[in-house]
């Protein structure tokens, strides 16, 4: 009977770290670049149509240097090892810089034309929202604290930089129901369970310009460390 028990609050504990995965699973999603790049674009386009260029164009540079920002910490350590033990950082979290900008961006255009307060809550939404995926990355192990931080310090830089762009005056989009059916796509979209396609390219991209044949891991990272 003590066996049967004990059987049972093991299969309970599996079912419920089970659960608390596929929870995470599905936060993570939200980060995912396949569909939060041309997300970006989206909103960008919005924004022109709806006749602020300046936004669109000081939206599209910021969240493009996040991007190659993101990109070069990654090659550099992939193809080169460049990273930091003492902080447990191999590259900047993608999925937390990606979910903070693109989120915290939308949901204030989604706002715009409303009272300042809408503006603030909409802003403060998108960055809880990076925030929640942030820890999605270190609750499924993918991520280092400093890695996390430093992407969504860098999302958030993204957004707000071209939200606080000088003479910008916020105007309510015309086409809203188009970021409306983005941000339903993005939360319904299936996750298809396996790493996004665009680490592997990166890494690829890594070995060809570094001549490696494999490329460099946290484990590397703190064993070249112990032994210096």
């Amino acid at each position: 009977m003590r066996q049967l028990a004990f059987g049972g609050d093991r299969s309970e504990l599996l079912q419920n770290l089970q659960m608390d995965f596929e929870f995470w699973i599905r936060i993570t999603h939200l980060g995912n670049s396949a569909l939060l790049i041309p997300a970006a674009v989206v909103l960008a386009l919005c924004a022109w149509r709806a006749g602020q260029g300046a936004l669109a164009l000081a939206w599209t540079l910021s969240f493009g240097i996040a991007l190659f920002i993101v990109l070069t910490s990654k090659l550099a350590f992939l193809g080169w090892g460049i990273g930091s033990a003492a902080i447990d950082f191999t590259g900047i979290s993608g999925h937390t810089t990606v979910s903070t900008a693109v989120l915290t961006m939308g949901l204030w255009l989604l706002a715009a034309g409303g009272s300042k307060w809408q503006r603030v809550l909409a802003v403060s939404a998108g960055l809880l929202l990076g925030a929640l995926v942030g820890f999605s990355r270190l609750a499924l192990d993918v991520h280092s604290v400093s890695e996390v931080v430093a992407g969504f310090g860098l999302g958030a830089a993204a957004a707000l930089l071209a939200i606080a762009y000088p003479q910008l005056v916020p105007r309510a989009m015309s086409h809203r129901w188009v970021l409306l059916a983005m941000f339903l796509a993005l939360v319904l979209a299936p996750q298809m369970g396996r790493p996004a396609e665009a680490h592997g390219l990166v890494v690829k991209m890594a070995l060809i310009a570094s001549g490696r044949d494999v490329p460099f891991n946290r484990t590397m990272l703190h064993r070249r460390a112990g032994n210096s």
